[in-house]
């Protein structure tokens, strides 16, 4: 195959997975992402005063697949990965239990955004780059693209002979010809939003687990996030996720609704006697998690030589992610 001009929208993991096995096949490729940095739902919030950290997406991974173990084998070897040993377990009004599965858990060293900065390490990446339109012109995609940072807009002209979609099916939908027959895909998938909280806490909270999968609350995870290997452990930090029914009927309130009602949940669901913030923060993800992913890998359109991948598209999981970016380069390579 003669070489490819590619344009990857979305510098997430799918995306920039895609874009990493494009270019070692010799193809030239350039990554848009809207964000400040790349990472999408594995991204690490940082805080300047005081000086901390949050994984607020992702919290963790396993390996099942072949591909994906062997993928992690090298990340651990390179300390891009590490093994999170937890405890994990289970909290049910105060009582905890054994975690689901005993599966090695394992996080992105210093944070979990540190994947993605490695893959993009080698990549053509614009970030604060929003794609706002796809323009056929002789058989080729000109891009349009939207200068966050600057202000400014412009029309790449060069020209991409395919195009991958790799951002959240709402958001997809937006973007792709309304002729394409990956709208049908896109108009299917549900994704679940998801509310989050970070909070640095003044002491030590009272809980031997570090991992929780929290039962019969708002909150359906939370985490230690100071206790995952290579963090600063001097600040006590926790990461809670509430439950894709609460992020919905919530989803509009302002974080300053969020905040306390969040901490009163991580305060029930640990038996009350928190001790005090020094900080706290929500953030929302709108689309956070795949309700009926559909267990593929990625859709091409053939005809218009465009493709759609992401979790949604495999399933659930970080793992998912991966295999879908890696199955995408399969439909666009044949």
């Amino acid at each position: 195959m003669s070489s490819l001009r590619v344009a990857v929208v979305g510098a997430g993991l799918s995306g920039l997975i895609c874009a990493r096995d494009l270019q070692q096949a010799g193809h030239f490729v350039q990554v848009f992402d809207k964000g400040r940095g790349v990472s999408g739902r594995m991204s690490t919030r940082r805080v300047i005063e005081p000086e901390l950290q949050f994984d607020h997406g992702a919290q963790y991974f396993t390996a099942r697949d072949g591909d994906f173990r062997k993928q992690v084998e090298e990340w651990t070897a390179q300390g891009v990965v590490a093994v999170w040993e937890g405890p994990f377990g289970t909290l049910t009004g105060g009582e905890t239990g054994p975690a689901p599965t005993n599966d090695p858990r394992y996080v992105g060293t210093p944070g979990m955004n540190a994947i993605c900065r490695d893959l993009a390490g080698g990549l053509n990446v614009r970030c604060s780059a929003r794609v706002v339109q796809l323009v056929p012109n002789g058989g080729r995609w000109q891009v349009e693209v939207e200068d966050l940072a600057a202000g400014t807009s412009e029309v790449l002209s060069d020209g991409f002979d395919h195009v991958v979609v790799a951002i959240p099916p709402a958001q997809a939908a937006d973007l792709l010809p309304k002729e394409s027959s990956l709208q049908e895909k896109v108009g299917e998938a549900k994704m679940a939003p998801c509310i989050g909280l970070m909070a640095a806490f003044q002491s030590q909270v009272e809980l031997e687990l570090n991992g929780v999968f929290v039962q019969e609350n708002p909150i359906r995870w939370m985490a230690r996030d100071s206790s995952k290997p290579e963090r600063n452990s001097g600040v006590e930090r926790w990461v809670m996720h509430a439950t894709p029914e609460w992020s919905q009927e919530h989803i509009d309130e302002s974080p300053e609704q969020l905040v306390p009602q969040l901490l009163d949940a991580f305060s029930e669901a640990v038996g009350g006697n928190v001790p005090g913030t020094i900080y706290e923060a929500a953030h929302r993800w709108l689309y956070a998690i795949p309700e009926n992913p559909f267990s593929q890998g990625g859709f091409i359109d053939e005809q218009l030589k465009l493709t759609i991948c992401g979790d949604w598209c495999h399933d659930a999981r970080v793992e998912g992610a991966f295999l879908s970016g890696r199955a995408a380069v399969r439909e666009i390579l044949g």
